[in-house]
């Protein structure tokens, strides 16, 4: 029996062996899942004017496109997921002597997970800054100093993530108009703040 050791100990090493190279191919052929990095979305704010002398309600649409560059920054049990956005803007001024503007602002857009990632649930904040054009006129009337303005917002609340790709989110936005003074002193400068709320959905690939 003893002469059939090596024999058997041969067999059972290259069957390791062919295991072994059969496994790192199977590694091989599989391709790790592709990152969802871009994403459209559709959101909505309905905003009621703040120490505003005449705009007053401000009904927005925003149709964006996103993506994140870089991975998610891993800082313990937490990853924090950062966008970049480009979205254009279109408002109804419901309230006042100015009727809509039309504008395009790129944000900033921070998702971080809330507690346990597993629920899906999670926090978000942005910021961005762009242009907007108004139809407002040259009387004194206490609206937008001029057509072209410059559009400030920030917004902050919570997302939920249905799927992998589909995601809905609400919360609470903040948004300013103004001419940052180039129209005075033909018209005097005012600025419309508003604050309200703000819905959305989005779908990533």
């Amino acid at each position: 029996m003893r002469r059939f050791f090596p024999v058997l100990f041969m067999v059972a090493a290259l069957a390791g062996v062919r295991g072994a190279i059969a496994e790192s191919a199977t590694a091989l052929d599989r391709k790790p899942e592709a990152r969802k990095i871009w994403e459209v979305s559709v959101e909505t704010a309905q905003t009621l004017g703040a120490d505003n002398s005449s705009d007053n309600y401000f009904s927005t649409q925003f149709v964006s496109l996103a993506v994140e560059p870089f991975r998610p920054l891993v800082l313990g049990p937490v990853r924090l997921r950062g966008q970049l956005i480009n979205s254009f803007v279109a408002s109804a001024i419901l309230e006042g002597p100015d009727q809509y503007f039309l504008g395009w602002a790129p944000q900033i857009r921070v998702i971080a997970p809330l507690a346990d990632t597993r629920w899906s649930l999670y926090g978000t904040f942005g910021a961005g800054m762009g242009t907007a054009q108004a139809n407002q006129n040259a009387t004194d009337d206490g609206g937008l100093g001029q057509d072209f303005n410059f559009l400030l917002m920030a917004n902050a609340g919570l997302r939920y993530a249905i799927t992998e790709s589909w995601s809905v989110w609400a919360g609470g936005m903040w948004l300013h108009l103004s001419s940052a003074g180039q129209s005075e002193p033909q018209k005097q400068n005012i600025g419309a703040d508003s604050f309200g709320a703000v819905i959305g959905t989005g779908w990533a690939f």
